[in-house]
C-alpha cells in the first residue's frame, strides 16, 4: 500500500534561479499532449497514486482523452484502473479514425493496456519513459502477422532530464514491482527516485504542478543524465 502524499500548494523547496530557467524552458518545448500527461501523472502522485498519464489525440492533435493511474487512488480505484484505459475509454467507434489516433503515455505500457492499443489498431504511442518490468514485450509482434498488421508505429522515450523524471516518477512513494524491477536493471535509477522522493517529502508543501515538480528536481535529474 503506497502511503499517501501530502497535499500543498507551492513547493516548498527554493530554487535557484538558474535552476528554474533551463527546466521552464525544458517544459515549454514540450508538444501540449506531452505537457498535459505529465500533469495527470503528477496529479495521481499528489493523490496518493502512481505517477502515470496518458493522453489520446487525433491526427490533427486535437485532445480526445486522457487519463491517470488510479490503481491506489482516484474515482476508479482498482486493478485495472490504468491510465492508457482510461484515455482510450473516448476512442472513435471508426476503426479507421482509431488507426490515425495518437496515444501519448508517460511509461510504456503493461501488457494490458498494449493489448488495448492493439486491438484498437491505435496507429502511434509516444512514450515518455520505459518500464523495465516489461522488457522484452516489444517482441510480441513475432507472434504471428494479425499482431504485426496492428501493431503501432512506437516512438520515444524522451531524452533529458524530463525523461529521467518520468522514468523514475511511478516509483515515488512506493516499492511496488516496478521500483524492484528497475533495483535489478537499473540501480541508479532507482536511486535517483528515492532522492527525488526525499527531496519532495522534505518540502512543506508538494509542488502543485508538474512544471513546478520538475523545476524542484532539475538538479538531481540534470546530474543523473550527464
Amino acid at each position: 500500500m503506497r502511503a499517501q502524499a501530502r497535499a500543498g500548494g507551492a513547493s516548498g523547496h527554493d530554487c535557484p534561479m538558474t535552476q528554474q530557467e533551463p527546466a521552464r524552458a525544458a517544459w515549454d518545448a514540450l508538444e501540449a499532449p506531452w505537457g498535459s500527461a505529465i500533469e495527470m501523472a503528477w496529479q495521481s502522485y499528489r493523490d496518493g497514486g502512481i505517477a502515470v498519464g496518458a493522453v489520446l489525440t487525433d491526427a490533427a492533435g486535437a485532445v480526445l482523452g486522457e487519463g491517470r493511474n488510479q490503481r491506489f487512488a482516484g474515482r476508479a480505484r482498482g486493478l485495472l484502473a490504468h491510465a492508457e484505459l482510461e484515455a482510450l475509454a473516448a476512442l472513435p467507434p471508426d476503426k479507421d479514425r482509431a488507426r490515425k489516433c495518437i496515444l501519448y503515455t508517460t511509461l510504456s505500457p503493461c501488457p494490458m493496456c498494449l493489448g488495448a492499443i492493439v486491438v484498437a489498431r491505435i496507429g502511434h504511442v509516444h512514450l515518455g519513459a520505459i518500464d523495465p518490468t516489461w522488457l522484452g514485450i516489444e517482441r510480441l509482434p513475432d507472434l504471428n502477422d494479425e499482431v504485426r498488421r496492428r501493431w503501432p508505429q512506437i516512438h520515444g522515450p524522451l531524452p533529458g532530464p524530463i525523461g529521467a523524471w518520468l522514468t523514475i516518477a511511478p516509483c515515488l512513494n512506493t516499492n511496488g514491482a516496478l521500483l524492484r524491477a528497475m533495483e535489478r536493471t537499473a540501480p541508479r535509477n532507482a536511486a535517483l527516485a528515492r532522492a527525488v522522493n526525499r527531496r519532495y517529502q522534505e518540502s512543506a508543501h508538494l509542488p502543485g504542478t508538474a512544471a513546478q515538480a520538475l523545476e524542484d528536481a532539475w538538479d538531481l535529474l540534470t546530474d543523473s543524465t550527464r
